[in-house]
């Protein structure tokens, strides 16, 4: 088996594994969200560090000693609220309509990298963000003609999709850096701060473990498949992978939950996910992290 086909299956797998985080937010639909994320970040830092220990044994240390203040904090603070905000908005709107106004995150993280970095940004990419919010509109306000709280979880996953751009930026702009002892910061960050700020609400120990399962089958995993699979596919095609979560995260829900998405979210959906996939065939958008949701 080639490297290339070696990074597409490591990709999929990846693309699969995170795209499974409607499946478990149906499972236990009355966890706060903050709780909900505490235990799932916990969890995922848990398996990541064990991931570390396996791989690098005694130089796991190192690779947190030499992570820098700045990159850690952003890259942690940007997983932390996103990824709350992520779970969040699957409980005020529908699976499909967060996964797909969350796909924005590739042309906002183009948007911010121009801003930050100065990285030359082509007038398509700008033309793109705009088709793609109209997109997001159609979504948005379809989901609100089922209810009001469809209309906030649609306009919660697209401060979702902000700050998986800015999570992917900053990656990018500190490329050196390990991403692992970031990301396990961030997942124990989330415990740490719910817990001192809003309290851990009390939760079946059968509900910890699904969220144990999640942190660690749907993020955990996912991550380290990604991030082996970039090694051998270039970041255009590891991004077109990625943007099949948009449809399966869905999919799945309807197959496991029966959760049946409104009209509008094809259409919108289509726009969306058009105007990814045009500006990530030219090349024209910088090169974005996983989907850390």
């Amino acid at each position: 088996m080639s490297n290339e086909m070696k990074g597409v299956l490591l990709a999929i797998g990846a693309t699969i594994g995170w795209s499974l985080s409607g499946i478990f937010v149906r499972y236990v639909p009355d966890i706060d969200p903050w709780t909900f994320n505490a235990y799932r970040g916990a969890s995922m830092s848990c398996a990541l560090l064990v991931w570390m220990l396996l791989r690098y044994r005694g130089e796991m240390v190192s690779h947190f000693r030499q992570a820098t203040p700045i990159p850690l904090i952003a890259t942690a603070g940007f997983f932390g609220i996103g990824s709350s905000l992520y779970i969040l908005a699957m409980q005020q709107s529908s699976v499909a309509a967060v996964s797909c106004v969350a796909a924005t995150s590739p042309l906002f993280a183009a948007l911010l990298a121009w801003m930050w970095l100065g990285e030359r940004t082509r007038l398509m990419v700008f033309v793109a963000i705009l088709v793609a919010l109209a997109g997001v509109a159609i979504v948005a306000f379809g989901e609100s003609g089922v209810s009001v709280s469809g209309l906030w979880g649609s306009l919660i996953a697209l401060l979702v999709a902000l700050c998986f751009a800015g999570q992917s930026v900053t990656l990018r702009r500190y490329h050196s850096v390990e991403m692992a002892p970031s990301l396990i910061v961030g997942g124990f960050g989330i415990l740490i701060a719910v817990s001192l700020t809003m309290g851990l609400k009390p939760i079946s120990l059968n509900e910890i473990m699904i969220l144990a399962v999640m942190g660690t089958v749907q993020l955990a995993v996912p991550l380290v498949l990604y991030m082996r699979g970039a090694r051998y596919v270039p970041a255009v095609q590891m991004v077109l992978i990625s943007l099949a979560d948009a449809f399966l995260n869905p999919f799945w829900v309807w197959l496991v939950h029966g959760e049946v998405p409104v009209a509008s979210l094809f259409w919108g959906g289509a726009l969306i996910l058009g105007a990814i996939a045009v500006v990530t065939i030219r090349r024209a958008a910088p090169a974005t992290a996983m989907p850390s949701t």
